[in-house]
């Protein structure tokens, strides 16, 4: 499961916005010499993440007094994503800015990188160090360099439905994922529900579980890294917790909102567009109902959160006013101001340090029993392993999934290490062939 398909949506409605042909939209500002402002295209694929932007652009204006406009295209998804592939490589026709979602990055980085390098600028400004990185610029960084920037501070945490928990009386100090298992197997063999739900489909747990430990699917240098000590561990555990009973694969589709409101299974994993978005869209009848906690530790000292999904803002070589687009861009997501527009709108925690300060941020929620959740977030981000990105992530994952993942979930005799390693290799063997 990624951010893309749960916003499915909302990208319907940007098609109908999109109208007819791209190209024939965006073509380069025509005003020049005319004594009107140049116009900046920014394209993007949700109108939801755009209308803190809008409102940004409105507050850069009175600030900056820039001589420039920004037009804002919404596309479909897929539609969105070629079409700037395209236009990128054939030099011309393309926006100044764009959303690139984290799955579509490595699309971009093959071959001749397409987006201008934003780290420089970070840095010259003082900024670089007042962003936690691995949601606002890991994603979006190849060898060494920053090419896109996110403002979702997309620390996960573990939701429980405090409810459920309390009546089965399950300590809420839990503070490894042994103990985690152990108040697992109680509560099954007490109430015949299941604390917490494998994802075997889609890779979403084993990456946030694993890279807690600091593992994931790349190394710094880009090579697949399925198979590492944190990877089996992770998935050895997952696969430990159906041997013994105590969990049960992930239920498809409405089921498992079902199972979530019914609390038959009484936890997840996620960042806030997981536990603040999905489940507030999908199960709004369970309001107050739901508490968060860091991540159980997999050993002493340990990282007690990760990070999953995000969407970057990049601005295209190919831009004519790159230095315009750039400015703002990064303006945008070092303004405090703006960035907590975006929380008002779909109550994001940004990614920028300095925002915290403002109180909002850490409000009782009433949506989880008036936690301060922002407080929380605050506390374990530092704590966010460094993830690494490659060139051939689409290929790698899909391999993991389909080899490493789903046949020891569901024929549990076969062990992790041996389906890990072979999904190493076939990883391997994939990238040998595609840039041989």
């Amino acid at each position: 499961m990624t951010r893309r398909a749960l916003l499915k949506g909302a990208v319907g409605a940007g098609a109908a916005v999109a109208g007819g042909s791209v190209l024939g939209s965006c073509g380069q500002a025509p005003n020049v010499n005319r004594g009107a402002k140049k116009t900046l295209n920014f394209w993007a694929f949700t109108d939801t993440r755009i209308a803190w932007q809008k409102k940004a652009f409105e507050r850069y204006k009175k600030e900056k007094n820039p001589d420039f406009e920004i037009n804002w295209l919404i596309l479909p998804y897929t539609q969105m994503h070629d079409q700037l592939l395209i236009t990128a490589q054939a030099g011309s026709g393309g926006p100044d800015m764009a959303d690139v979602e984290i799955s579509q990055f490595p699309r971009f980085i093959k071959g001749n990188v397409l987006f201008v390098d934003l780290a420089a600028k970070l840095k010259q400004m003082g900024e670089w160090d007042n962003l936690y990185h691995p949601s606002a610029t890991d994603p979006w960084s190849w060898r060494g360099r920053t090419y896109g920037i996110g403002n979702e501070l997309n620390a996960c945490l573990l939701s429980y439905r405090h409810d459920v928990w309390k009546k089965a009386k399950v300590d809420t100090n839990v503070t490894t994922w042994e103990h985690f298992a152990e108040e697992a197997k109680r509560f099954h063999r007490d109430t015949g529900s299941y604390l917490i739900d494998q994802a075997y489909l889609d890779w979403s747990q084993w990456w946030m579980q694993t890279l807690q430990q600091r593992g994931g699917f790349f190394r710094q240098n880009g090579s697949p890294a399925l198979d590492t000590p944190e990877g089996v561990r992770t998935l050895a555990w997952m696969q430990n917790a159906m041997k013994d009973g105590w969990s049960t694969l992930r239920p498809a589709g409405q089921s498992y909102n079902v199972a979530l409101e019914q609390g038959k299974i009484a936890s997840l994993l996620g960042p806030s567009w997981q536990f603040s978005g999905f489940v507030q869209q999908n199960i709004p009848q369970t309001k107050g109902k739901w508490h968060l906690m860091p991540f159980p530790r997999w050993e002493a000292g340990g990282a007690r959160t990760a990070t999953w999904g995000g969407t970057g803002v990049t601005v295209l070589k190919t831009s004519k006013y790159a230095e315009e687009a750039r400015d703002f861009v990064l303006w945008e997501h070092t303004n405090s101001q703006a960035l907590l527009t975006d929380f008002g709108i779909r109550q994001v925690w940004p990614t920028y340090k300095p925002a915290f300060k403002d109180k909002r941020l850490s409000e009782p929620l009433p949506f989880f029993d008036n936690q301060r959740v922002g407080a929380m977030i605050q506390a374990v981000s530092p704590e966010i392993p460094t993830a690494y990105m490659s060139p051939y992530w689409p290929e790698t994952t899909s391999t993991f999934v389909r080899v490493g993942l789903t046949p020891p979930m569901q024929n549990l005799r076969m062990a992790p290490r041996s389906a890990l390693t072979k999904a190493q290799q076939e990883s391997v063997d994939t990238i040998n062939f595609v840039t041989a």
